[in-house]
């Protein structure tokens, strides 16, 4: 991989490498969208227990963060990056033929740490090989590209569920994902400093004069500065409550009782309506700063899913139901990518992986915790109070970015 078309935004490079394998990992994910809840349900389950398709996904996420970090820095981003897909289309195969509740979440396990392995290991790579100043449309752009997966995706599995049986759009996201990694076998290099002939990595610090060992990246963690940014990390992650994975989905089974042919068309119209929103996001934080966009988009997904609050203590329309959905979906895609973006500029040049393996391991045990804790106060409590604990958790976000945390990348000067 050079520089040169590691770096720019348009090329047949990046679009073959980067934006084409998101939007068909995407799709794939997006068809069985909505026929995961209705699955999950046929077990005979209660709310509170079907959300553990949901929750075990996010488990399987953690479980991953840590090893994938390490091994990209022990052997290399590309095997770990063409590990994930391979995973992800075994486990969506083995999905539809669970015949227990329990095989249904050890494959959604498998499935969640196959999705966090290919993020994490391509997030490094755009790490090491994008300028600052390019950086956030990379990343938000492969977002936006993931999105327009998300608009197909819902609406072409509820159709296949529906005319066909359940177990069609599993094999067609298996058959998807494995067409997704062709390009990443064809054209990816390894970008890892010290792996590569061309080149090391940009954008990151020297190793301290303590080395480049778990020692040094400890003592960048306990920085006043990162300690406020893993906080933050990890009441965003707490702030989506499980949203992007299916948590709305589920509330929209069990509270109004939408079928899957309902939920697909209500994704597709969400992912349609936000679909342009990460492209202007990405060019946003690269010529304002991050602060820019981190703060209002936090302040306004707080906002809705707090409005979404209010309508399910009022027992609103389905109607009425379906236009605060699409509102929190499209806020969603506001955020998107944004504490990524932040996350890479402050990962140290000198050990990407190791940095990547704690801070995605925090990231990802607050998505593993935050369904379950949506359920249980939707269950014991009230889904209006599920609801508020996610804008709760946004408001601070955007406090803290706002006044708290200083934030590095282009642009910086506008954002201390």
């Amino acid at each position: 991989m050079t520089a040169d078309r590691s770096d720019r935004l348009f090329s047949a490079y990046q679009l073959f490498s980067l934006y084409l394998p998101s939007f068909l990992l995407q799709l794939g994910t997006g068809m069985v969208a909505p026929v995961i809840p209705v699955f999950a349900k046929s077990f005979d389950v209660t709310f509170g227990e079907a959300s553990m398709v949901f929750v075990i996904a996010q488990v399987g996420a953690l479980a991953a963060t840590f090893p994938a970090g390490y091994l990209m820095d022990k052997v290399g981003r590309r095997p770990v990056l063409l590990a994930g897909p391979l995973l992800t289309a075994l486990a969506s195969l083995m999905t539809p033929f669970s015949g227990s509740f329990f095989e249904l979440l050890m494959w959604r396990f498998v499935g969640g740490a196959a999705a966090q392995i290919w993020q994490q290991a391509r997030l490094v790579m755009i790490a090491d090989s994008a300028s600052q100043d390019t950086r956030a449309r990379q990343i938000t752009w492969m977002n936006g590209t993931a999105r327009g997966g998300q608009l197909l995706g819902p609406a072409f599995g509820g159709v296949l569920a529906a005319s066909f049986a359940v177990s069609v759009p599993f094999v067609a996201h298996a058959a998807i994902t494995l067409l997704a990694t062709l390009p990443s076998v064809l054209l990816i290099k390894e970008t890892a400093p010290g792996r590569q002939t061309s080149r090391g990595g940009r954008g990151g610090n020297e190793a301290p004069a303590g080395g480049d060992g778990w020692g040094a990246i400890i003592a960048v963690l306990l920085t006043f500065q990162m300690l406020v940014f893993l906080s933050v990390q990890f009441t965003a992650n707490l702030a989506r409550g499980g949203n992007e994975f299916g948590a709305l989905n589920l509330y929209a089974v069990y509270a109004y009782g939408m079928g899957t042919q309902e939920l697909g068309l209500l994704n597709s119209a969400a992912a349609l309506a936000g679909l342009p929103v990460p492209f202007i996001t990405g060019w946003l934080m690269d010529k304002y700063g991050r602060r820019s966009v981190i703060v209002p988009g936090f302040s306004f997904y707080g906002s809705s899913v707090v409005l979404m609050g209010l309508t399910a203590f009022g027992g609103v329309s389905v109607e009425v139901f379906a236009v605060s959905y699409l509102l929190v979906q499209f806020s969603q895609g506001t955020i998107g990518g944004t504490m990524q973006v932040l996350g890479t500029d402050m990962a140290p040049g000198f050990a990407r992986g190791r940095f990547f393996a704690i801070w995605r391991l925090i990231a990802q045990l607050a998505s593993t915790i935050t369904p379950g804790i949506f359920a249980l106060l939707a269950e014991r409590v009230h889904y209006g109070i599920a609801f508020f604990y996610l804008g709760a958790c946004a408001f601070f976000v955007a406090t803290m970015v706002a006044t708290v945390l200083r934030v590095r990348g282009a642009a910086a000067k506008n954002d201390r």
